[in-house]
């Protein structure tokens, strides 16, 4: 930008406002962007993208909320999502099985 400010008879002040107004203020917006590469199976159901997430069961407001310690909720466990996205279709499922209580 020195050079750009020299050569123009302008500060590097402005030349730096006016390259970022024009998207040019740094090196990396020069660089043309790479292409995305995107994987994606022919068929459906081919190959698919499977997880599985963790929450805590909250089964009542418990000493956080109320500020009570007697109100603590002991044994409260955990609820699972079953997740699976097609990779072809992008259709996805979720599925949260019932939980039993002892």
């Amino acid at each position: 930008m020195r050079c750009i400010a020299a050569q123009v008879g302008r500060s590097v002040t402005t030349i730096s406002r006016a390259l970022a107004k024009l998207g040019l203020s740094s090196l990396k917006s020069l660089d043309e962007p790479k292409p995305v590469l995107r994987h994606e199976r022919e068929a459906p159901g081919e190959l698919l993208h499977i997880d599985t997430k963790k929450h805590g069961r909250i089964v009542h407001p418990s000493h956080r909320v109320t500020g009570g310690r007697p109100d603590s909720m002991d044994g409260a466990g955990w609820e699972f999502a079953h997740v699976a996205i097609d990779d072809h279709s992008r259709v996805g499922f979720v599925q949260m099985p019932a939980f039993l209580t002892s």
